[in-house]
């Protein structure tokens, strides 16, 4: 089985590559009584459609029909598919674009006592994933060891805390939410666009394009959301 994915990889990669998506992945297994090659596909850049996935299903049918000599030892079900809002991360280049997104990571020994940790991938090089994590309630970062990595998938719905003005910066013209430890202009809780920042305040403006300018002092919470 694994020869009938590399051979598969190998012809449909580059052809993919040319016509702007990109092969995240290729598996050919067993499904009930059924042989099914599962073939998950991405564009290069913007998000896949339907549409994309129809014309990519005959594309990729005719390509590996294609193949000789026939790699496949029987017959088979083939199906196209996206890698998913909660897509594996494998490949070098899968961690590459995961940066700056929150991931599910497991691993095979414990780092500051733990397996499993969630966060927000803020750096990759060739041996280390850095992961900005939550330790009671401060944004903490940590190194893990790529060997270490048992699996990878990432996340969605899940909030990117601010708390540095590294933070502020990046979240700027982005929605957020923030807590006040008090009450302004009536209000302890807003949702908005953060249109300015200094190392005083905040501006955020809400739907209606009100703007709402909040002390820094008086946070109790600001976050970055995935899920307005």
């Amino acid at each position: 089985m694994a020869n009938v994915v590399e051979t598969v990889q190998a012809v449909l990669e580059p052809e993919l590559t040319t016509k702007g998506f990109d092969l995240w992945n290729v598996a050919y297994e067993k499904l009930g009584s059924e042989m099914v090659l599962r073939v998950l596909v991405d564009r290069l850049d913007g998000a896949i459609s339907m549409d994309d996935l129809v014309m990519l299903t005959e594309l990729i049918g005719d390509v590996v029909d294609g193949i000789t000599p026939d790699p496949f030892p029987e017959a088979y079900l083939m199906d196209v598919a996206s890698p998913g809002a909660e897509r594996e991360l494998k490949r070098a280049k899968d961690f590459d674009w995961a940066v700056e997104k929150f991931i599910h990571v497991e691993l095979t020994s414990e780092v500051n006592g733990q397996t499993v940790l969630d966060g927000e991938l803020v750096a990759v090089d060739a041996d280390t994933l850095t992961l900005a994590v939550m330790v009671k309630s401060k944004r903490q970062t940590v190194e893990l060891a790529r060997a270490a990595v048992k699996s990878a998938h990432l996340i969605i719905g899940m909030d990117r805390i601010l708390t540095t003005d590294a933070d502020f910066d990046w979240a700027l013209n982005k929605l957020v939410r923030v807590t006040t430890y008090q009450k302004i202009d009536g209000k302890k809780e807003f949702e908005g666009e953060l249109v300015g920042v200094t190392a005083d305040e905040l501006t955020v403006a809400d739907d209606a394009e009100v703007e709402f300018t909040i002390p820094r002092a008086a946070i109790a919470r600001a976050s970055h959301a995935n899920n307005f």
